[in-house]
């Protein structure tokens, strides 16, 4: 498989700009995997570079340092969970985030991820810290605005505590994943019939 070039609008390749996005998704990509595999301190440039099959200039006139190409790399995990839902109903739309993130854990890097940043959050807290910063903090934010909108429309009481129950619907699924239960869509379901018990408002019975 030959490696990917930058090109530039007319298909010709070269060396600087403008930036190929094939090449963009080709460094990500081989940065996900090399930092789940190796960890951070195992990870350098020259190893990315040689997983995605491209110079480690095409990776330095991106990234000026190992920890931007790493932050970049986390911030791109966002695209595994998809567009947060708006289906009118609130509890519909909780069921839905709950199977993106079922989807996202069990079938994209971002579980692999995770148990890597989990082994090196003593050494290097700031890498665990920029994973929430980039993918946790941004997912629970689209949580709370599905939740909000429920509380505007009178399905959720007002002081109903969000925050508690953003946690145990992501809770729901690490946990299954740790003890080894299967999550099916009925599953999720019944995660958030009980989770909604603790919410519902008026207009959400």
């Amino acid at each position: 498989m030959n490696p990917p070039r930058e090109k530039t609008a007319q298909g010709e390749a070269k060396s600087g700009r403008p930036r190929d996005p094939e090449v963009d998704r080709a460094i990500l990509q081989a940065a996900l995997r090399v930092l789940t595999d190796q960890g951070y301190a195992g990870t350098s440039i020259e190893r990315v570079a040689a997983e995605a099959g491209v110079g480690k200039t095409a990776i330095y006139r991106r990234y000026a340092s190992k920890a931007e190409l790493t932050a970049a790399a986390l911030a791109s995990l966002r695209d595994a969970w998809g567009p947060p839902p708006d289906t009118g109903s609130a509890r519909t739309d909780m069921i839905e985030m709950l199977a993106q993130a079922q989807v996202a854990f069990e079938q994209g890097p971002l579980l692999p991820m995770l148990g890597a940043l989990l082994v090196e959050e003593r050494r290097n807290p700031e890498l665990f810290e920029l994973f929430r910063e980039r993918i946790i903090r941004p997912r629970k934010d689209d949580g709370m605005k599905v939740l909000r909108r429920g509380v505007a429309r009178g399905e959720i009481r007002k002081d109903a505590d969000l925050e508690a129950a953003i946690h145990a619907m992501v809770g729901s699924v690490l946990a299954r994943h740790v003890l080894g239960a299967p999550v099916s869509r009925q599953q999720i379901e019944e995660t958030i019939a009980v989770v909604w018990r603790g919410l519902a408002g008026d207009a959400g019975e």
